[in-house]
């Protein structure tokens, strides 16, 4: 658990470190809530690890089906967010689902590549 999020915390500097080297170029395609986006990507990709960590010790079959409605969850969640942010700031709106889909990515990439690498 500490070397993920090590290695998330690292993730996170990274992309904030890049997100703000873009916006000097171009200010417009930035969302003016990107400096928290790595914190909450980071809260709740450490809290879902930590959730799956839990669950990988029961049988492989109730760890898929955790993995599945987990992910299902956390997809309506950020669904959720996107969509009150863009409700409460419509002219931030392209740039924040830009910025979020990024992020997204990323972090998702991380998560899934660590939860399928075998144990050593």
């Amino acid at each position: 658990m500490k070397q993920f999020i090590i290695r998330l915390f690292i993730i996170s500097a990274v992309l904030a470190m890049a997100n703000f080297v873009s916006g000097l170029f171009n200010p417009a395609l930035i969302s003016k809530a990107w400096w928290w986006l790595p914190v909450f990507f980071m809260v709740t990709n450490g809290f879902l690890f930590w959730l799956f960590l839990r669950a990988q010790d029961k049988k492989l079959s109730s760890f898929a089906n955790f993995f599945m409605i987990a992910t299902f969850t956390k997809l309506l969640f950020y669904l959720a967010v996107i969509l009150i942010y863009v409700f409460y700031n419509r002219a931030d709106a392209v740039p924040f689902i830009i910025t979020f889909f990024i992020y997204y990515a990323f972090f998702t990439a991380y998560e899934v590549i660590t939860i399928t690498k075998p144990k050593s």
